[in-house]
């Protein structure tokens, strides 16, 4: 009887073995298929020895800069950049570590800050500028904004992250929101399980799985992930270096909350979704006192992605805002 268990658990270890070897193959092959549709090198700076992409569109008289959340990479804001390209400069980019930009050791405001300035010298960007930030991008530019403030005619924030929202939350709420250990993940990245996952799965249901945002993810997550979880094993030092930045002058800027009408994606515990949003909502308010000339506008028909299901409310803020 011992014996023949043994047979069958051998049996099991040797196909899984096998299973696991045919994942990985599966996953070089594709990496090595999406590697080969890296942009030129036109769209690309060369920043301390680091290579940084960038999508620069139009050509207008001042320039609108998106800055992308955790994770988030240049082709977030696409849909945007298309439809203002015709009235001004748009540059988008994927920050270090990031789909097509090398990664960086610091990880720091100063060194984000550094890294934009740069780029839209580089770029011959004119001024003034007009910064969109989604999300974590509402943390990590605040001292570009500090020491820019001068030539910024103006802010838009996309339903950004707030530096005490971590403080405020519960360690329920902190925990539910934790993803599972980075080497556990980057075992399933390596074997192509995320792949698998994100080919069956989207993304995010903001959009339906077939949209290129979701078909994005699944494609690059590879070259996503380990920008993103440092980004996201560093959010407590950003954040209080962010929180020591909290004032933006008299600069002209708007605070776009998202109302999530059919609650917050992903939320499995009902007491948690309701005390994230009464955070989310309050501290989406004390944004306002960041400048002495700001407003906040509502999406009603978004979740976190309104950069997605909203574009156009983006787009009208930003008109807004740009110089006559």
């Amino acid at each position: 009887m011992a014996k023949k268990l043994l047979k069958i658990l051998k049996s099991l270890l040797i196909t899984l073995l096998v299973l696991l070897l045919i994942g990985f193959i599966f996953e070089q092959i594709a990496r090595f298929y999406f590697d080969n549709k890296r942009p030129d090198e036109k769209e690309f700076v060369a920043i301390n020895g680091r290579k940084i992409h960038y999508k620069k569109l139009g050509n207008g008289p001042c320039t609108i800069i998106f800055e992308s959340g955790l994770g988030g990479d240049h082709l977030h804001w696409q849909d945007i950049q298309k439809k203002l390209l015709k009235k001004y400069t748009t540059i988008a980019y994927d920050k270090a570590g990031i789909l097509w930009s090398d990664p960086s050791q610091d990880i720091s405001l100063k060194r984000y800050s550094d890294d934009l300035e740069t780029l839209l010298k580089q770029t011959n960007c004119p001024k003034p500028y007009i910064l969109v930030g989604h999300s974590f991008g509402g943390i990590t530019q605040r001292l570009f904004i500090q020491k820019n403030n001068k030539d910024l005619a103006g802010i838009v924030f996309v339903d950004v992250s707030h530096p005490k929202q971590l403080e405020k939350s519960s360690e329920a709420l902190r925990n539910s929101v934790q993803p599972p250990p980075r080497k556990f993940l980057s075992f399933l990245n390596e074997i192509g399980l995320i792949r698998i996952l994100y080919s069956s799965t989207a993304f995010t249901a903001a959009v339906p799985k077939e949209h290129w945002f979701n078909q994005n993810v699944k494609n690059y997550f590879y070259r996503i992930f380990d920008g993103m979880m440092t980004e996201l094993e560093n959010d407590d030092k950003l954040m209080k270096e962010a929180s020591e930045i909290n004032n933006f002058a008299s600069i002209p800027l708007t605070i776009i909350t998202a109302k999530y009408p059919v609650g917050v994606e992903g939320a499995r515990d009902k007491k948690l979704e309701k005390e994230y949003l009464g955070i989310h909502n309050a501290l989406q308010t004390d944004l306002l006192k960041l400048s002495t000339n700001s407003n906040q506008v509502f999406a009603s028909k978004s979740g976190h992605y309104i950069t997605l299901q909203e574009p156009d409310l983006i787009c009208n803020e930003i008109e807004k805002l740009a110089p006559r």
